[in-house]
């Protein structure tokens, strides 16, 4: 059912006239999107000017992020043996939690770095 409003332009009853897509079409992009494979990554953000991380890794564990529907576990345990190897130490799998990196690799990995 159209309406006609004042400034001349019609709309439809459930339906922004500035959104291109319906509330349910935007919803299933972004999860069709959610499932699009990102390129793992060390969660080690910092903030601007400190030393101290904020994001989940430190020195002796580290968090790397994935989706799991892009990345292989090889993918994910080689990026953690690179960041350990940087301290001459070897990653060993110290458990993981979902939905705590981004929407695209929402996947957090945690690696003890152990002696060699």
């Amino acid at each position: 059912m159209a309406v006609e409003h004042s400034q001349g332009y019609q709309t439809t009853f459930g339906r922004n006239p500035r959104l291109p897509l319906s509330p349910a079409a935007l919803l299933m992009l972004v999860l069709a999107m959610s499932g699009c494979a990102s390129a793992p990554f060390i969660d080690g953000r910092r903030e601007a000017g400190q030393t101290a991380p904020v994001g989940a890794s430190t020195p002796d564990r580290v968090a790397v992020c994935y989706s799991s529907q892009g990345t292989t576990p090889k993918a994910v345990m080689a990026l953690a043996q690179a960041e350990c190897a940087k301290t001459n130490r070897s990653a060993q799998f110290d458990g993981q939690d979902i939905l705590r990196c981004t929407l695209l690799a929402p996947t957090r990995a945690y690696f003890k770095c152990v002696g060699r």
